[in-house]
């Protein structure tokens, strides 16, 4: 945390000394218009396209007309510090559209988050755009649409690789991260071979399309959740299978979106855990109490409570229902949930330069239930729950000075001790 408050404090140091400079520069001219901050590139496929974008001008605060829909002063381009409430009006972030692969058609950009241990790199060349990342296991919660809810302790710390191409309208890439050994021993006319798959261990395939007025997004992925030995010693063989086969669809309004924003879809996961054991001429398959099958529809939407030329507030939900049914061992267990999580985005523009916004978001389960069947025992059990869990709120600025962009954002959840739950991010994005 020390690391990342200080990271923080230091971006903030830089941009204000760079924008007393551009200031100083701009004391000398008769007058200053506001321009659009974001290159056309990057700017492409925002969630809040708006006609008037390349024409907005900034007055003071006490001068703004109120506006209908959104203001395209607020289109541009931002890193992953933004938007951690999860708003489906939010703009574009680079961890957004890497996700969508498509948004990053007619980028040329390096995007570098010392606090995430990530780096993204797009070049558009002879109408297609490439793009490449750096990543690790902790944004595995994207990839895998949270859906289970891993624990970082228990994955290894692995680095993920991103590969990709854009073209207009369509995007695919893969991620992938590697963990594997293969040890071979014999002793005499004994030889044992093993195998290792530590958690984390993944590969995950990356559609986007854009659809007229609306855009799909999908991803699959195979993902290790724990570590897997397998051990083949001649007479006895040992096969551990923890493995996560999921998929994730989604359609939105984002390319279309003004006063209204939405998106829908389902992830459906398969998570396997097993063992087989092979000796002599018995097998034997043991199934653990963690696999299960799954099936999340959800729906997001948001939309503008305020918009001016110099500020825009918007509120929405993102509703799931998460249906678990765990295979069967000694018991039968399955359970379902209604979660919605009730958000607030808020942007104010100080100059042409800053962008400081902030938000809150609440997570509500409205509905669960888990239910138990022992058939042996002639034992049924049911629990039925309903919780408003903590609140988290997000706050943070963006600077842009031509074509350097630093931004900077803290987060933590409303009722921990004293900053406990604090997590702070920077990037800096370079446009060319």
């Amino acid at each position: 945390m020390n690391f990342k408050l200080i990271a923080l404090m230091t971006a903030m140091s830089m941009s204000a000394a760079i924008a007393q400079d551009y200031e100083d520069e701009e004391e000398e001219e008769e007058s200053a218009p506001a321009a659009t901050s974001q290159s056309s590139g990057s700017e492409s496929e925002s969630a809040q396209e708006s006609s008037s974008a390349a024409a907005a001008s900034i007055p003071d605060a006490q001068d703004a007309p109120a506006v209908t829909q959104t203001n395209g002063v607020f289109n541009v381009l931002h890193g992953n510090a933004y938007n951690l409430v999860g708003s489906e009006a939010g703009a574009s972030t680079i961890g957004g559209n890497m996700h969508s692969p498509y948004k990053m058609y007619g980028s040329n950009l390096l995007y570098v988050e010392p606090s995430g241990e990530n780096a993204t790199l797009a070049l558009t060349k002879g109408g297609l755009t490439y793009m490449f990342a750096f990543d690790n296991t902790a944004s595995l919660g994207g990839i895998t649409a949270g859906l289970p809810i891993y624990d970082a302790a228990d994955l290894s710390n692995i680095g993920i690789i991103t590969a990709g191409v854009a073209f207009k309208g369509m995007g695919l890439a893969i991620d992938f991260g590697l963990d594997k050994v293969w040890n071979s021993e014999e002793v005499g006319d004994n030889e044992t071979d093993e195998s290792i798959t530590a958690a984390g261990d993944i590969i995950n395939l990356k559609f986007g399309m854009l659809l007229g007025a609306f855009d799909l997004t999908a991803n699959a992925y195979w993902l290790t959740f724990q570590d897997e030995e397998d051990e083949d010693g001649g007479a006895t063989e040992t096969d551990n299978d923890y493995w996560d086969l999921g998929l994730n669809v989604a359609i939105s309004n984002a390319p279309s979106a003004k006063n209204f924003f939405w998106s829908a879809g389902i992830n459906i996961l398969r998570q396997s855990s097993e063992t087989t054991t092979k000796m002599g001429g018995t097998k034997t398959e043991v199934t653990h109490e963690d696999a299960f099958f799954a099936l999340q529809p959800y729906m997001n939407f948001a939309l503008p409570v305020l918009a001016s030329d110099i500020a825009q507030v918007f509120v929405g939900t993102n509703t799931r229902i998460p249906l678990v049914f765990f295979d069967e061992t000694d018991s039968d267990r399955s359970g379902f949930g209604v979660f919605t999580t009730p958000n607030i985005l808020a942007e104010v523009t100080l100059s042409e330069n800053w962008i400081v916004y902030g938000g809150a978001n609440y997570d509500w389960l409205l509905f669960g239930y888990e239910g138990e069947e022992i058939e042996k025992s002639k034992t049924d059990r049911s629990s039925i729950s309903m919780r408003t869990n903590a609140p988290m709120a997000n706050a943070g600025v963006r600077f842009q000075y031509k074509n350097l962009i630093l931004e900077a954002s803290i987060a933590d959840q409303l009722n921990s001790a004293a900053w406990a739950g604090l997590v702070g991010n920077f990037g800096a994005l370079l446009t060319f």
